[in-house]
Parts: structure tokens; sequence; C-alpha cells
């Protein structure tokens, strides 16, 4: 019972430590394959050492089972996962290391099955030796020890190896630290094999010093992933970058609801309650935030632009990115949010410039009608389409004197004024230009008959003649004289409908009337 206790207290108590170290290494990180291979190292001597007291104290009638197919594997694996950590530990100076890992785990075992599948097992382990001498066949034995002492000094050569290449300071240290747990370990290891083999101390006893060697190695290993942190906690780094990120981080429940969110989004929607931040939104297609959730559900990502209306720190335009994350206990959105304002901003000038820059490409600078150039673009449309149209080509009269009496800033309002009255009679699909300094061109819809498109014209003119200009007080009558001509009944392209339109209102002028002439 005494024994019992002692193997209780010295190998299967602190063997659940090795757990905790697995369980610990998988919880930082589980897709980092560094702490996948340390956490299966872990594992791989606690089911050593669990087997040993098993095979010791609890069932000693199947020692030769627990050591062959339990222990003997289990060992390997250590030895395996041992030059394999390794490596990651020493990337990237070890990585051309990572080619030979295959060959490195098949090597062991296959001697293993070597061994069992030539040799009878009562052979390989002879449970009548009780006499403190290993009961494991020599040559099984000698295998065993020089794969473990040959897989630890691989790994101090790799460590070595990494150590030497590698220039930055922290990671130095790391190898060393380790390069010198690992020299430690496997000195321990020789100690124990060699006061074993003459007989100083039974297999239990060195077993048991097998154990407290191993287990000194991984509070050394413990402690410099604390010290040194080789395998970052990275839900530590997750909640540093959640806090420090320059973007707006929400997190969001299925009803829309903010549910957490960083500092940078709570400096954008200071002063908002947090119940009422998502009414401040603007959303792309004015899309409300339910039926944005449930697009994301299908698509498990999508991305919108926004507008944030707030009237303490001012409006904001964002692009909004909106993710569902699925391995929560329930369904859970990530809302990221970057400011664009300033792409924005420069976007929307560039706009209004390309805008006026058109705009002024097509329009008269001083009445703002159609200039020459569109109302060539223009006609040459509706010519192509075959619309019927009259083209009513008008030239003021009296504009030189007016210039020279009253300067040429009453006459740009004159004109002003004249671009205006245009405007105020024609329809709206009408079209209306200056293509000179005093001449205008008024395009309308043709009609069935001269007599009717002459009343229409005299119609719409009749306001130029009713509406005298007036400048400080000064009335200064519009006299004009006017050429229609019509397409497709005149002419069939724009050049010569001007000249038919300009020769009618030549007819018109040199009869000094005030009027149309068609």
């Amino acid at each position: 019972m005494n024994e019992l206790f002692m193997d209780f207290l010295t190998i299967l108590l602190p063997t659940f430590f090795f757990f905790y170290m697995a369980v610990t290494l998988i919880h930082r990180n589980m897709k980092s394959m560094l702490n996948r291979i340390a956490a299966l190292l872990m594992l791989a001597f606690q089911f050593y050492f669990l087997g040993e007291y098993i095979k010791t104290s609890l069932l000693p009638q199947y020692q030769m089972q627990i050591v062959l197919y339990g222990n003997s594997p289990m060992l390997l694996l250590v030895i395996c996962c041992l030059v394999h950590l390794s490596i990651l530990i020493g990337s990237p100076a070890t990585s051309s290391f990572k080619r030979f890992l295959p060959f490195i785990y098949a090597v062991p075992y296959v001697l293993w099955l070597i061994f069992l599948i030539t040799k009878d097992h009562r052979v390989l382990f002879n449970a009548a030796v009780t006499d403190g001498r290993s009961p494991l066949d020599p040559l099984f034995l000698l295998f065993t020890v020089l794969l473990i002492a040959g897989y630890i000094l691989l790994s101090v050569i790799i460590l070595a190896v990494s150590w030497y290449r590698v220039k930055v300071v922290k990671h130095r240290q790391v190898l060393r630290s380790l390069l010198l747990s690992l020299f430690l370990l496997f000195a321990w290891f020789v100690f124990v094999t060699s006061i074993l083999q003459s007989k100083v101390v039974t297999s239990r006893n060195a077993m048991i010093l097998f154990f407290i060697g191993y287990l000194v190695w991984a509070l050394a290993l413990r402690h410099l992933v604390g010290k040194y942190d080789i395998m970052p906690d990275y839900r530590k780094l997750f909640h540093i970058l959640f806090k420090s990120a320059p973007t707006a981080i929400l997190l969001l429940d299925q009803k829309g609801d903010i549910k957490e969110m960083n500092p940078r989004a709570k400096q954008w929607f200071e002063g908002i309650p947090v119940q009422h931040i998502m009414s401040y939104f603007q959303f792309e297609n004015n899309l409300p935030v339910a039926d944005m959730l449930a697009l994301v559900q299908q698509e498990n990502d999508a991305q919108w632009e926004a507008q944030l209306h707030n009237p303490n720190t001012g409006d904001l335009d964002l692009v909004m990115g909106l993710e569902l994350i699925e391995e929560t206990d329930e369904k859970l959105f990530v809302m990221h949010l970057t400011d664009v304002t300033s792409l924005k901003v420069a976007e929307r000038k560039l706009l209004k410039s390309e805008q006026n820059y058109k705009y002024l490409a097509h329009h008269d600078s001083l009445t703002d009608l159609y200039n020459r150039a569109a109302l060539h673009e223009l006609l040459q449309e509706k010519i192509t389409r075959r619309e019927s149209f009259a083209l009513i080509l008008i030239d003021l009269d009296n504009f030189k004197p007016i210039n020279d009496r009253y300067g040429h800033f009453v006459g740009d309002l004159y004109l002003k004024h004249i671009s205006h009255m245009l405007e105020n009679c024609s329809y709206p699909d009408d079209l209306i230009g200056r293509i000179g300094g005093d001449e205008f061109v008024w395009i309308i819809s043709s009609m069935d008959g001269n007599s009717e498109l002459d009343r229409v014209v005299d119609t719409r003119l009749s306001l130029l003649q009713k509406t005298p200009f007036m400048y400080k007080g000064i009335e200064i009558p519009i006299l004009f004289s006017a050429g229609v001509s019509q397409y497709p009944k005149d002419a069939t392209d724009i050049a010569a409908l001007l000249k038919t339109a300009d020769e009618a209102m030549y007819t018109m002028k040199r009869a000094r009337k005030n009027g149309v002439s068609t």
C-alpha cells in the first residue's frame, strides 16, 4: 500500500500537470502548429507515465502488453514531437528540416513494428525478470535507448543550428534556454540509464527518476513559454488588436443591437446612446439593418457604403463590412467601419469639377444657353432619329448701339435678359442656344403647315417685343430679325438648315422689319 501511495504521489498525480500543459497550449491558439505539437508532446508524456503507473501499481499482470503496445509508442511519439517542436521553434532558420519530418516520425515506428513482428513478445518483455534489471530484450532496449538519446541529441543540434543562424536577440535567448534544458534532459537520461544498467537502482525507482527529470524539463519549457512568449496568447493579442484598431468595430446580435464596440467606435458615437446608434446611420440603398443581417446570414459577409450623421462629432462617410460569427453559442455579427470621408470629399469635388467642365463645354458662359457645339450635337441626334423640327435663327438689330451707348456691362445684361425671356416662352422639349455675339437659335417641334408654324413662332416671340429691357429706369426695346427653316422640308443637314434660316432672317433685316421671316 505504501508503494502504491508513493507511486500515486510521485507519478500519477504529477502526470496531470502534462494534461494541464496540453490544455493551456491548445487554449492559447488551436490553429498554431507550434501549439498543437507542444500539446501533443505533453499528452504523450502523460499517457506514457500513466501507463507506467498502471503497469507498476494497478495491473502488473499486464506489464508486457502495456509496455509493448502502450508505453513504447507513446515514448516514440515524445521524442518525435520533441524534434518536430525544435524545428518549429527554430524556424525560419530550420525551415529546410521540415522536409525530413515524415522520415523522423517513420523510423522509430517502423523499427518498433519490426521488433513486434519478428520476435516473440515474451522475449521482448520478460516479466520474469524481477531482480532490478530491465525486463526488455537487450537488443530492443539498445535500440530504444539509442533512439531516445539520438532524437534528444538531434533536437539539440537543430536548436544549435538555429541559435547560430538567428540574429534576433530575444529569439537567441529562447533558443539558448531550450538548448540548456535539452542538454540537461539528455544528461539526466544518460545518468539514470547508466545507474539502472549498473543495478544501482531498480526499474521502478529509475522510472520515478525519469519522471522527475521530464517533469522538471516540462516546467522549464512552461517557464520559457510564459517568460519569452514563445507561443503567444492569441486571445489577448486579439483583444489588444480590437482595442487599438484604427477602424470602428461593433459586435451585433441577431436583432442588430450592439453588444460591444471598440474605443474608435466609442469615439465616433460620442454623445449617442448605445441603443440609438444604428438610427444615426444612412446605409446604401436605404437598407434596414435587419435586411442586411439576413443577407449576411446567406452570404457570410457583405459590404456597403454608409453615412454617419452625428451632431456631436460631425458627419462621416464610411465603408461598412458585416461578417457572421458562427463559432459562438448565438449568432453574432462583426461590423467593421472604415472612415473614407476624405476620399468621398475628393471624389465629390472631382465629380463636381467634371460636371462643371462638361457644362462649360456645352453651354455659353454668359447666358447659360447651349453653345454652337452643343446645338450641333443635339441637332445631329434629332436628324439621326428623323425627328421633324423647326430652326429659328434670331439676330438682334440694335445690339451694337447698346454696347456703344451704355457699355459692355449693360450689353451683357441685355443679352442675359433676352436669354431669360427665350427660356420663359419655350417648351420643355425646345432647344435654345447662343451661337454668336447677338445671334440665338431656337429649335421647336415642327408643325403641320406653314400657317400653324408661323402662328406658334409669332406667339412665342411676341413676348420679346412686349418685354423691353429696363436698366436704371431706362427702357431699352428689344428689336430683332428672325428666319425659320424646317427639317426635313427645307434641308436635311445642319449647315443647310442654318443657311436657309439665315437667308430668311436677312430678308427680314433688309426689309427693316422687326419680326420673323419663313
